[in-house]
């Protein structure tokens, strides 16, 4: 064990060798602009074509608006006052992305998030929501001088979501005069659609920003087949302290998205802005951990808060 620990300390702490050309260090050059190697925040799509596997992985806690319940009756009474409930989430998405040709790359992956009510009252006011979804990608980028990037790309994701609303449920049922353990689930297959234009400059080795925007569609299949739309915007900035002290391999990038509804049915608005630390000694490798704060709506439009932690990693060749 002690011999494994030390391979990979040396494995992360060793010297790079200079980056003489795109064709000795490909996996560098592709994310690099300017001399700055990018960090790649999940809030952000970056617009460079790579072949890389990534994993990002959260969990994180919030708060939803909710009434409040007397729940000595039966069913529960809904009070005219209201309270904030606490929930759990968690969200893991694994993918790989192939770069077919020197500017055009595919992506393919998985998604699965779940939302759990954290007490007695949460449980029934928030409920759970488990979602498993497969993703599909291609995007295309062009080089514009040595510091500047832009890309345009499309993304998908298909899979089953499931709400267990326990309150509703059983008003429903009260009001109906009869209960059935259906009447508690609310399970959709889901479509998201995601077209991204995005830019990236590193105007010096030490500094660089990123800029996206989104025009998003969703579409959920069952008896009411709704659709959504909305538009995102995002952007970053980032450093890298490496290249002005050569033996500190740290980066750090504050990060920001937007996303409004368009027309009256569309998207709930959502805030997210997050805070990041990355270890920038390997230009192959992405490991850096992401707190985000994100201010919105749940999908049962309640207003939410929430907190939540990532662990990012991308390997490229």
């Amino acid at each position: 064990m002690r011999r494994l620990l030390l391979a990979v300390a040396l494995l992360v702490a060793a010297p790079l060798p200079a980056i003489a050309s795109s064709e000795e260090q490909p996996a560098a050059g592709r994310r690099e602009l300017g001399g700055h190697q990018f960090l790649m925040s999940h809030l952000v799509e970056d617009p460079f074509s790579v072949t890389s596997f990534g994993v990002n992985l959260a969990i994180g806690v919030g708060q939803a608006l909710g009434p409040s319940l007397d729940l000595t009756t039966f069913p529960p009474t809904i009070l005219q006052e209201s309270r904030w409930y606490d929930y759990a989430t968690e969200t893991n998405q694994f993918d790989y992305t192939l770069r077919v040709i020197e500017n055009l790359s595919l992506r393919a992956g998985i998604v699965t998030g779940l939302r759990q009510g954290g007490s007695e009252g949460s449980a029934l006011v928030v409920g759970s929501n488990l979602g498993v979804s497969g993703l599909l990608g291609v995007k295309g980028s062009v080089a514009l001088g040595d510091s500047l990037r832009l890309s345009l790309s499309g993304q998908g994701m298909y899979g089953p979501r499931m709400n267990l609303l326990i309150l509703q449920g059983l008003i429903d049922a009260y009001r109906a005069g009869s209960f059935a353990a259906a009447d508690l689930f609310q399970d959709r297959t889901a479509l998201s659609l995601a077209a991204t234009t995005s830019a990236a400059w590193g105007p010096t080795a030490w500094l660089g920003l990123e800029l996206n925007l989104q025009y998003l569609h969703t579409r959920s299949h069952d008896i009411s087949g709704a659709t959504k739309d909305g538009v995102a915007a995002a952007g970053s900035v980032e450093f890298d302290a490496r290249p002005l002290v050569h033996w500190l391999a740290l980066g750090a990038d504050f990060s920001y998205r937007r996303v409004g509804s368009i027309g009256s049915g569309g998207l709930a608005d959502q805030d997210e802005w997050s805070w990041g630390l990355y270890y920038t000694g390997r230009p192959d490798l992405v490991l850096g951990i992401e707190v985000d704060q994100v201010r919105g709506r749940l999908e049962t439009a309640q207003r939410a808060k929430q907190t939540v932690g990532w662990l990012n990693f991308r390997y490229y060749w």
